[in-house]
């Protein structure tokens, strides 16, 4: 089993063909996937999803940090609410992005800020997204005392030094289709050197599909892809990375193990 823990189903590109893309998913091995929110509008079709696919689907809600100049009492009135459903399993994705300043870095600084004390609040862990961030966004997550609730530093692209720190500080680190790419050698140092525990395998689909499928369409039935790569980088089999991928994804997110296990416990084979 693997686990999908950033995709966005949630995404205009996924329209038409979910069920196909949920079916190849389960076909590769992917039996779980959280649909991780962006702004208002997509965080409630997160949760719908959700909701739509209970056991196979979860939702993170949140503002990005593109959309942070969007962020009032009203939003955050909305994604209380919408992080409080028993299908959301994280705040995210937030953070800060400098690469492209969609919103003024203030604006940014004062979501992430607010959103990581909602995550407080209501006891649930984060999706980082950091673009050219690192050592700022390192610094407000060790202020927060992130380790008390969690969280992964999405579509790790840092150097080795700084996913030490994040490992430190009590993060995991979400590795994509990046770690195939061939110019992705830092991104490769990291994930052969932080601690096992630290490691989760992620597609961000519709984005950044992995070697072979590079400029195409990512979606989470190519997670094993990333998997074979990181067993490759860190001297493992497939099926341990799976299991190890897999088990600490569900320590992050507790709600994915629970949904396992109600599966497991209602499926045909488990009564036998």
């Amino acid at each position: 089993m693997l686990i999908d823990t950033h995709c966005h189903f949630n995404h205009e590109r996924f329209a038409t063909d979910l069920d196909v893309c949920l079916t190849r998913a389960r076909q590769a091995g992917v039996l779980q996937m959280i649909v991780v929110g962006y702004d208002l509008t997509s965080s409630e079709h997160a949760v719908a999803l959700a909701e739509q696919h209970q056991g196979t689907l979860f939702a993170a809600v949140a503002i990005h940090p593109h959309d942070a100049r969007h962020w009032t009492p009203e939003a955050e009135e909305r994604l209380t609410a919408l992080a409080m459903h028993p299908c959301t399993v994280a705040i995210g994705e937030i953070g800060l992005d400098f690469h492209y300043d969609f919103s003024p870095r203030e604006d940014q600084y004062r979501a992430f800020r607010d959103q990581l004390q909602m995550a407080h609040r209501l006891h649930r862990p984060v999706i980082i997204h950091c673009r050219e961030a690192y050592p700022e966004t390192l610094a407000i997550l060790e202020q927060v005392s992130v380790a008390q609730i969690g969280g992964v530093m999405h579509c790790w692209a840092g150097t080795v030094e700084e996913a030490q720190r994040a490992a430190t500080l009590g993060l995991k680190l979400g590795f994509g289709g990046t770690l195939t790419f061939k110019n992705a050698e830092a991104i490769r140092a990291a994930a052969r050197t932080v601690p096992p525990d630290t490691l989760l395998v992620e597609t961000d689909a519709p984005y950044l599909a992995p070697m072979p499928h590079r400029g195409q369409r990512n979606e989470p039935a190519y997670v094993p892809l990333i998997a074979q790569k990181l067993a490759e980088l860190r001297g493992l089999h497939f099926e341990d990375i799976a299991a190890l991928t897999t088990r600490n994804a569900q320590t992050l997110f507790p709600g994915l193990a629970g949904a396992s296990s109600s599966e497991s416990s209602n499926s045909p084979s488990a009564s036998r």
